[in-house]
């Protein structure tokens, strides 16, 4: 998986520096001749553009500059910019003295050419690195990696991925399976003991558990990867400790300079991944276009009835553990929060989550809203951040969440959804937890992006009829 998001993010790299290239070759002859053309042809001036982007793609396909892109320096990054630079120049005087018409090349655009590239690329290699420094900070991607080792191993292994990950592994934690009283090691927390492993992974954001254990370890590894594979967790096990016949799905990846088995409960191909988040973006922002209009209407029917901010919020738990906000149109009465404890003998949901048919906190627009789906279209603000999806199981409050068992964990092994196989399968009619689970595991089990577009045709069924929803 690492590998292709790598291959990913270099082709995102490669469209932004060809972006870079024709901007820059425009404003250099914008400063030159005052237009594009310079009294050039059009088919002169294109043919001039073409061999930049040709030379960039060839130091792309040939060099693989960007293999430790996001582990570079400042310094290293003006380095590496600056060699593209020579190679595009090498490349242009090479193609002028071939076709024998260096007299139709401007020296001076070309000059003007280099250095508002190697200052463009330059600063929006380091802006681009800040943004994506900037989304796995705050948890929305990156790969969250708890590691279970020994006490006499752990520093090294801590160091070693540090200085060898250049991509998005950021280690939370530490668990050491030998009693050890430390609490930190090379900077990083020794978070629990083993036997409070489960626990610990239960409650906090962890994607992937690494095991780098002796072959000679005591601890049960085969079922270490069955209890995580229930709570939707995947495990890379070290390449070199030894091979186990467990039913589940597995890949070689790396973690730093180390070579692991990974088993996962369900692996999706980053080309599914990548779609689906294609998808989101095109619905949400379609979705904030529809919102826009709405809340134009609705804003002065909600705050005439009840006065107050017209979005809600609240702390949601999204994909592994990850909390974030999630935002809705206010449908209760500004005093619902805490009315809610005393409604909770009350409660016709059979398990961690609550629902009344007929709940005296939500205001007569906000029954309207809930009937018709209105109140959650705000989130499609949430899935432009990528916190959320269109399509994917509900994410839980907090305190639902802290109520978990572990198997209840891995209904969060994908982001969370504005709509999915539940709520078209009944919506509120469902009554049981168990039951809700059972259908966002077997979503996350089945999962395509045919299915996706099934389930959100059929949303749109559910919400025009008004079904289930309260």
């Amino acid at each position: 998986m690492e590998a292709k998001q790598m291959q990913l993010q270099n082709f995102f790299i490669f469209l932004m520096d060809c972006i870079c290239i024709v901007l820059s070759y425009i404003l250099a002859s914008y400063l030159r001749f005052g237009n594009l053309w310079g009294g050039y042809t059009k088919g002169i001036v294109l043919l001039r553009m073409g061999i930049l982007l040709m030379s960039i793609t060839l130091v792309y396909f040939i060099f693989n500059p960007n293999r430790n892109f996001f582990s570079r320096t400042k310094k290293q990054e003006l380095i590496a910019v600056f060699r593209n630079i020579l190679i595009m120049g090498a490349a242009i005087s090479m193609a002028a003295f071939l076709m024998q018409d260096a007299q139709k090349y401007s020296r001076l655009v070309y000059g003007y050419f280099c250095g508002i590239d190697f200052v463009v690329m330059y600063v929006s290699h380091l802006l681009y690195k800040k943004y994506m420094n900037d989304i796995y900070s705050k948890g929305i991607g990156g790969r969250k990696v708890l590691i279970l080792t020994s006490a006499d191993r752990a520093e090294g292994i801590c160091q070693n991925i540090q200085v060898n990950n250049s991509w998005n592994i950021k280690i939370v934690g530490i668990v050491l399976a030998d009693e050890q009283e430390k609490k930190e090691i090379a900077g990083i927390p020794v978070v629990c003991e083993y036997s409070n492993m489960m626990e610990y992974i239960r409650r906090n954001m962890v994607d992937e558990v690494f095991v780098h254990l002796s072959s000679q370890t005591n601890l049960p590894i085969n079922k270490i990867i069955k209890e995580l594979e229930v709570m939707g967790v995947t495990v890379d096990l070290n390449i070199n400790v030894f091979e186990m016949e467990i039913p589940v799905q597995r890949e070689i990846e790396r973690i730093g300079n180390y070579y692991t088995v990974s088993f996962s409960p369900k692996i999706h191909s980053f080309k599914q991944i990548f779609f689906k988040r294609v998808m989101d973006i095109v619905g949400a922002i379609v979705g904030l276009l529809i919102t826009g209009i709405v809340t134009v209407f609705l804003a002065p029917a909600l705050l005439i009835e009840s006065p107050g901010p017209l979005f809600f919020s609240q702390v949601r738990v999204g994909k592994n553990g990850r909390r974030f906000k999630i935002y809705k149109f206010r449908s209760m009465y500004m005093d619902a929060e805490e009315r809610k404890k005393e409604l909770m003998s009350q409660n016709e949901m059979e398990g961690l989550m609550f629902k009344m048919e007929n709940d005296p906190r939500v205001t007569k627009v906000g029954k309207f809203i809930r009937k018709t789906s209105i109140d959650e279209l705000p989130q499609f603000w949430n899935i432009l951040k990528g916190e959320m999806s269109l399509v994917g199981t509900r994410p839980p409050t907090e305190d639902e969440f802290l109520q978990y068992e572990g198997y209840h964990r891995r209904r969060l092994n994908m982001t969370p959804g504005l709509t999915g196989l539940w709520q078209v399968s009944g919506r509120s009619d469902t009554k049981n937890f168990e039951e809700i689970v059972a259908m966002d595991v077997e979503y996350i089990d089945n999962w395509s992006l045919k299915e996706d577009i099934k389930i959100l045709f059929k949303t749109v069924g559910v919400v025009l009829k008004g079904k289930g929803a309260s």
